[in-house]
């Protein structure tokens, strides 16, 4: 019998779910609970955390509220929007039409959309998996400014625009490529997009609390979306995603979407082979649907999701098999920032993975000794070709301090000889060990981080301050 416990605190509401009943567990469910903690008490951090281990769950907390008008908190069936979370469902779908034999992720879209133009030919499925196809992204602003829309009138827009790349050439995110599989999806298997997940996921699951397509008016017991302000949580009113079907149309809750990836990775919904094909990264990283970042026990396969006034994240770290679930009712307009969400995000697949890491919200760095941070010390420059960016990374007083161009140098606390927090900031950098000079700087970004690579003083122009 699993415990309920409601507490109440001065700052906010905390609804604490499920704490697991072993001493390993129980430390873990600590940390994880102290993390949500800090994050809601400094950020103001709004929303649902779970995070599971080989099908035990750990924890599960609400913080805040899902209606902050009547007072109404989150429990275990919430439903969240959950933006672009719903492009792994869209990959996986594809992938059981490919075990059916009903397609190839090789074959050409133009075999699938006969509206397509000529210039796609050469465009195939896994293009649009990978998010390397070349077409060009829609104007997500319509469907904010003229919901709802189906989302073949969204993608007319797109077919008179050339392609920005040569297929497979380069990384370019666009929600475009998971709403034309959405249609890939339909015109295979005969049935409307969301009646196919229905029938091949969500019922052999048993996920009850997911559904297709987001709609105020339709879904129940739901979280409302806010935006922050000084005087507190301001509501907006929620728009129709219908139009953003394969994208970004679906709405779960955290207890579903740890099924959902338990699931998965025990090849539940996929084969062993169709699962390795939609975790093997292609540029930047990306496979089907998935973010894959790390290597060996800091492997993490993961995705973000956004869309007004909600954020989600999920995380999967195979060493452990932990799950990490955070889903927020709290964004910036624009959804620019969610406050402390992102960071909470990454402390939690820290203690997922193998060890026991200091993290920011422990309030105090590691131990490194001074040679190793001074051998640290240098200019280097990002990878984006098209964004360039350099950072001057000083030894000083015997802390590690990281500058922008221009900017105010930022104490880097140590939480492992190779990963730092920059102090006061949502960010995160973590040395190569095995290729020197690598730096991996995290910002939280909905669309992943930046890799710099060090650059030699004679080059910069300038003297490394060690």
């Amino acid at each position: 019998m699993r415990s309920l416990l409601i507490s109440l605190t001065a700052a906010s509401l905390e609804l604490l779910l499920v704490i697991g009943p072993a001493q390993a567990e129980g430390r873990l469910s600590a940390r994880i609970r102290h993390s949500a903690r800090f994050y809601r008490d400094r950020d103001g951090f709004m929303g649902v955390v779970a995070v599971g281990r080989a099908h035990h769950l750990i924890y599960e907390a609400g913080y805040g509220y899902a209606n902050t008008a009547s007072h109404v908190s989150f429990d275990r069936n919430t439903r969240f929007p959950i933006g672009s979370l719903s492009k792994q469902f869209t990959a996986a779908a594809i992938l059981l039409l490919q075990q059916d034999g009903e397609l190839k992720t090789s074959d050409s879209i133009h075999r699938y959309y006969q509206n397509a133009p000529a210039a796609w030919d050469s465009v195939t499925l896994r293009n649009l998996l990978t998010q390397t196809s070349g077409i060009a992204d829609f104007d997500f602003g319509l469907i904010y400014r003229d919901n709802p829309h189906r989302p073949e009138e969204i993608l007319s827009g797109v077919l008179n625009k050339p392609l920005e790349f040569a297929p497979g050439a380069k990384f370019e995110y666009s929600n475009a490529n998971y709403m034309l599989l959405a249609l890939v999806v339909e015109r295979v298997s005969g049935q409307p997009f969301c009646q196919f997940l229905r029938d091949r996921i969500f019922r052999p699951l048993r996920l009850k609390q997911t559904g297709c397509n987001w709609n105020a008016h339709s879904v129940e017991h739901r979280a409302y979306g806010y935006h922050p302000s000084p005087n507190g949580p301001v509501p907006f009113e929620d728009d129709d995603l219908s139009a953003l079907a394969g994208a970004g149309s679906l709405y779960s809750s955290a207890g579903d979407l740890l099924r959902w990836t338990e699931a998965l990775y025990d090849h539940k919904v996929l084969s062993k082979a169709s699962l390795v094909e939609m975790t093997t990264p292609f540029l930047d990283g990306y496979g089907y649907g998935l973010q894959i970042g790390g290597q060996g026990t800091e492997l993490d396969i993961s995705h973000n999701g956004a869309v007004e006034g909600f954020f989600s994240c999920l995380d999967y770290i195979p060493a452990t098999r932990t799950t990490v679930v955070v889903l927020s009712n709290l964004v910036k307009e624009g959804n620019q920032s969610t406050p402390g969400t992102l960071a909470l995000d990454t402390e939690l697949v820290r203690l997922g993975m193998v060890g026991n890491p200091i993290l920011p919200s422990d309030g105090k760095p590691a131990q490194v000794p001074a040679e190793i941070l001074r051998s640290y010390a240098g200019h280097y420059r990002s990878d984006d070709t098209d964004h360039p960016t350099t950072i001057t990374l000083t030894f000083q007083n015997g802390q590690l301090f990281m500058q922008n161009d221009g900017g105010t140098a930022v104490p880097m606390n140590a939480e492992s000889a190779t990963r730092f927090y920059l102090t006061n900031q949502e960010a995160e950098a973590v040395f190569d060990s095995h290729a020197a000079g690598r730096l991996e700087f995290m910002n939280y970004d909905p669309i992943w981080g930046a890799v710099f690579n060090r650059v030699p003083d004679a080059e910069s122009g300038e003297a490394s301050t060690k």
